[in-house]
């Protein structure tokens, strides 16, 4: 019976272990033919419900609607600042007030996507675009009613209004396009940049000449002789007062339509996750992981920004300037230009953003313009002589533009996860939006500078398009390299992976600061720890304190990550953290860092990420808890058989 004891002990851990490695084999083959079938198959929601496809066309029809009015507004200062350097001499010859008309909305635009990047994600799309839509109709309603004491007091009251509005038109992108990118995955991960494109792009791209239309309109009406430096009995009152009030009209509509809008099933699904609260794993994983590409979404939209709004917002002034037309002229001519071909582009764009990928698209946009403006350059003087001539061939090279845009707005609503994707994408876009008050501000400026510093002229325009030139062909370099690839890439997979990394990484914290279960087991989740505390205990606290301080911290940490057992913290830690950002600077990097070898385990470890399970944790930390047991009873054998042979010689 006793001699028995051993081996029932033998074969009965022996049928556990089995039993172990079996569950946890097929656990993993389930993860390897999730793998295997992408990341699309493995992380879809539940099905979509008949309500759930009703909200999904609101929110539809609400974007699209949004982005019309965007546009608008957008574009409506450029022939309100051409009219007033028509009809006053003193604002053509203020470059101040002139900087000011076309940055004012860009500062708007700058705060309100920081402001509105946080409000959606803690509180909600719907909410924040409610809020946008107010502060666009209170621009609009300021617009309608400016006045001064002269026509200076009047534009600096308009100003104010463009700034107003500029913050709603803001956060209508933190709202909006995470919102329908979110709505696009659920319904087909492959289209889904050319839904986006379509709803938001395009839109804004129509919307762009509807205050053509409006104010071609107004001007026929009450500016119809008005020249440059030539006031010809303008009623500028007129065309400035009505291009805002009409407006008022489509943005109270969309105010009223957006209290139907829901926010998406991702975002609610995230919201349960994560109780609206940021922490500093989020900091660290985007330090750790997605500087790239968010060097890659700053640059490319702070480049295509200073290039778009300063030659849209002095345009018609250039036009004026090339071939000597009217302002009517301008406008009817800006109009033309934008049925002909400008309003097709996008849709052009559109098309192709999916089949050709985020990175090429926006590579090819970049290298047309970047080639076109020199030839448009190189031929000023000719193009100059040919009016027609420079109108179509000026019409046909803007087109391109939307090569760049439209990855430009998707790639920051799919490189960061739907945790942080409003926030991130507010940053982003809003570090970009600089290039447009930088552009806009300085343009005057450089071309004055340029004519040799007293009045604009044709050989200091020429000059600037050179330097114009040179920053698009640094946007092709810099697209090349920094621009992540995410066509046909489920954000759900993206998600799945920041929420692992975050695991992980909490695990590791913990390790490192001998976080043990009598930590675990003390520590509050609803504890008063964030990074503030811990940059004060680093400053002002005593070593001790301080070490103390942090393993509470990373106590808590864990257990928010739902790491309540030494036995799941120490296994966690274990896995790698490895994530493949999706540029082609880091793909280069990681190469030569890691060698060919190591990096393809790299990339496998980031595709499975996407695509973990945690609930086979229970079986490989049973298996990993044994295996650690086996190697200490091994190491008892060891000692136990050397105290013997010991004791044995000191018997003899």
């Amino acid at each position: 019976m006793n001699s028995s004891g051993p081996f029932l002990e033998l074969v009965n851990e022996q049928i556990v272990r089995t039993s172990q490695e079996l569950q946890r084999s097929t656990c993993t083959l389930e993860q390897e033919t999730k793998a295997s079938k992408g990341a699309i198959d493995g992380n879809k929601l539940e099905a979509l419900t008949e309500e759930d496809k009703v909200a999904i066309r609101f929110n539809a029809f609400g974007t699209a609607a949004g982005f019309f009015v965007n546009g608008y507004m957008y574009d409506i200062n450029s022939v309100l600042l051409t009219m007033f350097s028509d009809i006053f001499p003193s604002v053509n010859d203020d470059n101040t007030l002139q900087a000011a008309v076309g940055v004012s909305m860009l500062y708007g635009v700058m705060f309100g996507l920081l402001i509105f990047g946080f409000i959606a994600d803690f509180f909600g799309r719907k909410k924040g675009l409610i809020m946008c839509s107010c502060f666009v109709l209170l621009g609009n309603i300021l617009g309608v009613a400016m006045n001064g004491t002269s026509h200076v007091g009047a534009i600096w009251m308009m100003v104010i209004a463009l700034g107003v509005a500029g913050i709603g038109m803001g956060g209508e992108y933190t709202c909006n396009v995470p919102n329908v990118m979110e709505d696009s995955e659920q319904l087909d991960t492959k289209n889904r940049g050319r839904r986006v494109a379509i709803l938001v792009m395009c839109l804004e791209t129509l919307g762009n000449y509807a205050p053509f239309v409006v104010q071609l309109i107004l001007i026929a009406i009450a500016c119809r002789n008005a020249y440059l430096g030539a006031a010809s009995g303008c009623n500028w009152n007129v065309v400035a007062r009505l291009s805002f009030g009409i407006a008022t009209i489509p943005v109270i509509t969309v105010l009223i339509f957006r209290t139907k809008m829901k926010n998406s099933l991702m975002f609610k699904k995230e919201q349960q996750r994560k109780g609206r609260r940021y922490d500093v794993l989020d900091l660290y994983v985007i330090c750790r992981h997605f500087i790239p590409r968010t060097v890659g979404t700053v640059i490319m939209w702070f480049l295509i920004d200073w290039i778009n709004y300063s030659q849209g917002t002095f345009g018609n002034l250039i036009l004026q300037h090339v071939i000597g037309v009217s302002l009517f002229k301008s406008v009817w001519l800006s109009l033309a230009e934008g049925a002909a071909w400008g309003v097709w582009m996008p849709f052009v764009a559109a098309f192709v953003v999916d089949k050709w990928g985020r990175r090429k698209t926006e590579m090819f946009g970049w290298l047309f313009l970047a080639a076109t403006q020199i030839i448009n350059t190189g031929f000023f003087w000719q193009l100059k002589a040919q009016p027609i001539a420079w109108i179509i061939w000026s019409t046909f090279v803007g087109g391109f533009q939307n090569f760049v845009f439209i990855p430009v707005y998707l790639v920051p609503a799919e490189a960061f996860p739907t945790r942080i994707r409003a926030t991130m994408y507010g940053i982003a876009s809003s570090l970009g939006k600089m290039g447009g008050i930088v552009g806009t501000t300085t343009f005057p400026t450089i071309w004055r500078n340029w004519s040799g510093g007293v009045q604009q002229n044709d050989e200091g325009l020429r000059k600037t398009m050179w330097f114009y030139g040179g920053m698009e062909f640094l946007g092709l370099i810099i697209c090349t390299f920094f621009v992540p690839e995410y066509s046909h890439r489920s954000l759900l997979g993206e998600d799945t992976r920041f929420v692992e990394l975050r695991r992980r990484y909490a695990a590791r914290f913990a390790v490192h600061w001998g976080v043990g279960q009598e930590q675990l087991d003390q520590v509050q989740v609803d504890g008063d720890f964030n990074g503030l505390g811990f940059l004060k205990n680093k400053c002002f606290s005593s070593a001790s304190q301080y070490r103390q301080y942090c393993t509470s911290f990373a106590a808590y940490l864990a257990r928010r990550e739902n790491l309540l057992t030494k036995k799941r913290l120490d296994y966690v830690a274990s896995l790698p953290v490895d994530y493949k950002d999706l540029t082609l600077f880091s793909a280069y990097w990681n190469t030569y860092r890691l060698g060919k070898q190591r990096y393809a385990e790299f990339l496998k470890n980031s595709e499975e990420m996407g695509t973990y399970d945690p609930r086979c944790e229970e079986e490989d930390i049973l298996f990993h808890s044994s295996s650690s047991f086996e190697k200490d009873s091994e190491k008892n054998d060891i000692y136990f058989e050397s105290s013997v042979i010991e004791s044995m010689k000191t018997d003899k």
